[in-house]
């Protein structure tokens, strides 16, 4: 062997012992410096394991609460320990703060409502959005959601001005004529049925279809079939992305099956997305011709107005991939959280038969409806008097929240609430257990209780910021306005026409799969208040 050859060998073996070293040191030496360094302050957790970290606990703790916890009795709301089964155990073990490990990453989890404020309202970008599942970020597009930095001011820029005044208002009259056609089909459906006046009505599956109707035509201009289509595949990811969250992280990363499939539902997502922005460039001119912006006044107009293909820019552009990434955000996000807000707002009401009797006279006083069998939007200053259909919605996030659970990393070494935390730490945030502390909301913290908001958001706990299901600070949702009043205008329209009692066939078992829904559906009998 020549000398060349040996000086190969040399510098090879060189290579592999400095990538070995590196490895070790971040799976083995720095989890350990991290954990003795918490330890010292006061934070301890569940043992960190070699790769896996604590995920492999988390999913046994997960797959035994799941199997071995039968449904709850309707009028329980204590759903955190079927939800979050290993943070709720691990708190109960190690406190209201502690370490545990996404491989060998760690991670802080607080139900100290003062800690997560203040990850929460900086601005300094000290707290960066990951998701950290690929699937997940592959999901939802590196949109307004998950982008960080100058990317978010520059999406934030471009999407803020289609959830201004006059774009809700617009909003509202597609939320109520989708509305309209939905009740009455439901009201066929019930007459149909022929029993007296009642039908069993699979409600999640129609108010999905509602909501993806709403947020394709006010968002994309598209039809009911094309946001079907597109909600599809993405459910299908959501599906995969959850049951990816307790893997360990080398198999997020590896060509799995699991990870093969989401590429081609990817794939095809990213078609139907591009066939959507290339008909509407197609129909420039006739937007034009209707006195709409260029695009077309919705959000997809709005980010046409700003492509760049050719180039990423910091002047208020989008890329064509940044392009489909806000797409797939506002698609998903947009649709999934207000669905499950009216999906779990007919629960309460159906399990809390006084409530949905209060507000329906409510509904009935100020929102009379119409004379011929059209739609009618209740406009802003009738929806400011249905008081306690705002307060039961308000009290469903506070009970039901969309999205339980939510994360932020360290971009450098800070100090949090007097804990030094180093950089590239995942920071937990459980809204859902958050939003039933009885040191904030008192002892009736697991209890329906709408009253708590009647003087307002600020008050109905003992902070003035414990209500979280929107997030809070700079990176707080987006569209909630419209969320809000989207489901207003729908639960005013449906509890003027209907009454509506949970089915015999109900099981009252929430799982959480990105977003919280009812494991077996939502079935409810709704009965025909004109009939």
């Amino acid at each position: 062997m020549g000398a060349d050859e040996w000086a190969a060998l040399l510098l090879l073996a060189a290579l592999l012992a400095l990538l070995l070293l590196a490895a070790v040191r971040r799976l083995v030496w720095r989890p350990r410096a991290v954990a003795r360094s918490f330890a010292r302050q006061g934070i301890r957790g569940p043992p960190y394991r070699f790769l896996a970290g604590s995920l492999p606990e988390a999913k046994r703790l997960a797959v035994a609460s799941w199997r071995g916890v039968p449904p709850l009795d309707v009028g329980s709301h204590d759903i955190m320990p079927l939800l979050l089964p290993p943070f709720h155990r691990w708190v109960a073990d190690y406190g209201r703060t502690f370490l545990y490990w996404i491989g060998p990453i760690p991670a802080i989890f607080s139900t100290d409502l003062e800690l997560i404020k203040e990850v929460l309202t900086d601005r300094t970008g000290l707290f960066a959005k990951d998701f950290m599942v690929p699937i997940l970020k592959v999901l939802l597009g590196n949109g307004l959601i998950l982008a960080n930095g100058e990317d978010w001011k520059r999406h934030r820029k471009v999407v803020l001005p289609a959830f201004n005044h006059e774009r809700i208002k617009s909003m509202s009259a597609v939320t109520a004529e989708a509305t309209e056609q939905m009740t009455k089909r439901w009201c066929d459906q019930i007459l149909q049925s022929g029993a007296r006046q009642a039908a069993e009505i699979h409600v999640d599956r129609a108010i999905s279809d509602l909501t993806a109707e709403i947020i394709g035509r006010v968002a994309f201009g598209t039809s009911h079939q094309e946001a079907g289509e597109v909600l599809r595949l993405m459910h299908q990811m959501q599906e995969m992305g959850a049951a990816a969250m307790l893997d360990a992280p080398i198999l997020w990363h590896l060509p799995t099956r699991r990870n093969l499939k989401v590429r081609r539902l990817d794939k095809l997502l990213r078609i139907k997305i591009v066939a959507m922005m290339e008909a509407r460039v197609a129909a420039k001119d006739a937007y034009c011709v209707r006195g709409g912006g260029g695009y077309g006044d919705d959000l997809l107009g709005l980010m046409l107005e700003a492509w760049s293909p050719e180039r990423h820019g910091s002047d208020g552009t989008l890329t064509t991939e940044e392009v489909i990434d806000e797409c797939k955000t506002f698609f998903g996000a947009g649709q999934e959280t207000t669905a499950t807000l009216l999906v779990w707002t007919m629960f309460l009401l159906s399990t809390h038969p006084q409530w949905q009797e209060k507000v329906r006279e409510e509904v009935l006083r100020e929102f009379s409806g119409d004379d011929d069998g059209g739609a009618v939007v209740p406009n802003t200053d009738v929806l400011a008097k249905l008081k306690l259909l705002h307060m039961v919605l308000l009290e469903t996030l506070r009970l039901y929240p969309p999205i339980v659970f939510i994360q932020r990393t360290t971009a450098c070494d800070v100090v949090l609430r007097g804990i030094n935390v180093p950089r590239g730490t995942a920071i937990s945030i459980p809204i859902g257990m958050l939003q039933r502390d009885k040191e904030v909301w008192g002892s009736d913290a697991d209890k329906f209780n709408p009253m708590r908001f009647k003087n307002g958001v600020s008050r109905a706990g003992r902070d003035p910021n414990a209500l979280l299901s929107f997030s809070l600070g700079p990176r707080a949702c987006t569209g909630q306005s419209f969320g809000v009043v989207e489901a207003q205008i729908v639960m005013a329209m449906i509890l003027r026409k209907f009454s509506f009692s949970l089915s015999p066939t109900y099981v009252h078992k929430p799982k959480y799969v990105v977003s919280l829904t009812p494991n077996r559906g939502m079935p409810l009998i709704l009965r025909n208040l004109d009939g």
